[in-house]
């Protein structure tokens, strides 16, 4: 990774302290997996100030940091000690105190080795006083709170190789320990070392989080995408999102102004995190047809429709969509890297002839939504007739065109998820700044200004559009959540298509939007209730303040029998019981629900 100035193996039961530089980088590796490592970090006159992770929790309000804006630890001071730069794991503790010789008497291991023992016998010479328990970061110590309140904890996520890689951000006093708990399956039942390298702090490690999409992909670490050095230029509120670094709000601007630029004029948006595949030979149809909820067979060259993959229960594995642009040619667009896996997986068991080459790396792309978004673009834009017959002027909706932007080769689709006029620009990655720079120069006189994810969300729930993790997993059929129309039953033959003719006439729930009395927002997860009744109906999948119809609006999932449009229901805001809020069952789309400015 770079050059390392110490390197220390903490065998299990044991502990270290050390001291780093301002700027001198620290990695702790879990060597073989499922193992713990708790941390603590000193700093100031006589190392008065020590690392609180109360403090931290509150500045940041997450439970632990991440890398990026919120990634800096904190002391009582409230003055930053150190941040996360990389993390592998995801998954760490900052509520429990470090292993204690108490713990193990309890469970009937007197003279049981602990980290806060150990601790104590390594700060004892820099003249820190021994605790009966130290308040560590518990680096890969899988804890979460229930929905009881109580603190659960089980085997560590981490594998062998991941680590944490922290920036001091002072001068410091640190320990580390190898987690001796062989009495639990926090460790996996067997302790094993703990690896730390200090790096010098000329290196430069680029911020990332790691994350595996399924048990058998290769970790994938954040990446910048073809935008973000223009992007970085106009903002620092850069979080993590499926594998890159995307704006959630911009500079001077912020939710609210950027939202009313996209519903007045035009806004440019990164959704280069969105996964691309191309899937060619003779089977290309026959497998898009098994996988995916349309009938493909209706498409043209130079056509697309939304869709979703489907499972044999008739759940939704993502939704997204599918671009033809030969006979046996065809690129899936989505959100998920485990969509190519699922892909193969089908063509394998069908034995179909196909290849499913992931694109994403070659494939970034931005969005350019607004009402004035044909207007920009028509200067500056050439199609290649050979493919298209259109013009910007008249690309029809779920179209393409293959052409030039500024020069600038492209392929520009009819789409969009925030309920505007709008097309996604697909562009290979060494063209990306001179795609976003043209864009912005020929946009200044519209008014045209980047929008970020805080904004994009506000939107694409006015527009009744659904996210995954939300409105559905793998457990929602596409009739409860609410594009059931999205899937072509009279299909000869497709993966769950039992199912979902099961599931049609009488789904579970159903998707609806609500509009609440009152300005307040709900959040997913909130109960809904029959007026006056105790007992639930639905429950809200996401929520929005609406700036341009001046209500609270939600998205939300039923039973059939409370989703009739005017129905007037309860959403049980706290603990469901001590308020209520009314409100009235609409369409989906509270903005736009005929869809008549996406496809002007």
């Amino acid at each position: 990774m770079g050059r390392v100035i110490a390197d220390y193996r903490i065998e299990p039961g044991t502990a270290i302290a050390y001291r780093v530089q301002a700027g001198q980088y620290i990695q702790i590796i879990d060597v073989e997996g499922s193992q713990c490592s708790d941390f603590l970090a000193f700093a100031g006159i006589d190392d008065a100030e020590e690392l609180d992770s109360t403090a931290t929790r509150t500045l940041n309000g997450l439970a632990m940091p991440q890398a990026g804006l919120l990634g800096k630890y904190f002391s009582q001071a409230l003055q930053p000690l150190f941040e996360v730069i990389q993390d592998t794991c995801g998954r760490h503790d900052s509520f429990l105190l470090a292993c204690t010789n108490q713990y193990y008497e309890d469970a009937g291991y007197p003279g049981h080795p602990s980290c806060s023992d150990n601790f104590n016998r390594v700060l004892q010479p820099y003249g820190i006083a021994a605790r009966s328990g130290w308040a560590a970061v518990n680096f890969f110590f899988n804890t979460a709170v229930d929905c009881s309140g109580a603190i659960v904890s089980a085997e560590s996520w981490s594998r062998p190789g991941d680590y944490v890689l922290l920036r001091a951000s002072r001068d410091l006093l640190c320990a580390s320990s190898s987690c001796p708990d062989d009495i639990d399956p926090a460790n996996g039942w067997h302790p094993t070392p703990i690896r730390v390298r200090i790096y010098d702090r000329s290196e430069t490690f680029a911020r990332s989080v790691g994350r595996r999409a399924s048990p058998t992909l290769p970790l994938r670490q954040t990446q910048p995408s073809a935008f973000t050095d223009r992007i970085e230029t106009l903002t620092a509120h850069l979080a993590e999102y499926n594998g890159f670094w995307v704006p959630q709000t911009f500079a001077h601007h912020g939710i609210q102004d950027e939202y009313w630029a996209l519903r007045d004029r035009a806004v440019l948006l990164d959704l280069s995190a969105l996964r691309k595949f191309e899937i060619c030979g003779d089977d290309a149809l026959n497998l898009l047809q098994y996988a995916f909820s349309r009938d493909v067979t209706k498409l043209q060259v130079g056509q697309s429709a939304y869709g979703c993959l489907l499972n044999p229960h008739g759940g939704i594995v993502d939704d997204g969509i599918v671009f033809r642009l030969a006979a046996q040619v065809f690129r899936y667009v989505g959100n998920c890297d485990s969509d190519g896996e699922w892909l193969a997986r089908l063509a394998q068991q069908q034995s179909f002839s196909v290849t499913i080459d992931p694109s994403s790396d070659r494939l970034h792309n931005l969005a350019l939504q607004g009402p004035l978004s044909r207007q920009i673009l028509r200067s500056i834009t050439q199609f290649d007739s050979k493919f298209t017959p259109y013009t910007i002027d008249d690309l029809p909706y779920f179209h393409f065109a293959i052409g030039t932007i500024a020069n600038v080769p492209v392929l520009i689709s009819r789409t969009g998820y925030t309920g505007e006029l709008g097309y996604e620009l697909f562009v290979h990655p060494r063209d990306g700044s001179a795609l976003w720079d043209a864009l912005m120069a020929v946009g200044k006189p519209f008014g045209l200004q980047p929008m970020g994810m805080f904004a994009l969300d506000r939107a694409r729930i006015e527009a009744g559009l659904l996210s995954a993790g939300r409105e559905f997993d793998d457990l929602t059929s596409p009739y409860q959540a609410g594009i059931g129309w999205s899937v072509a039953l009279k299909k000869p033959d497709f993966i769950g298509k039992a199912a979902l003719e099961a599931i049609k006439p009488h789904p579970p729930k159903v998707a609806v939007g609500l509009v609440l009395d009152g300005n307040e927002v709900a959040e997913p997860g909130h109960p809904i209730y029959a007026i006056g009744e105790r007992w639930r109906v639905g429950m809200i999948t996401s929520a929005t303040f609406s700036p341009i119809l001046n209500r609270s609006i939600a998205l939300a999932q039923v039973a059939p029998e409370y989703s009739t449009i005017g129905t007037e229901l309860e959403v049980g805001v706290m603990d469901g019981m001590k308020r209520r809020i009314k409100a009235i069952v609409g369409t989906l789309a509270a903005y736009d629900p005929t869809k008549s400015r996406v496809r002007s």
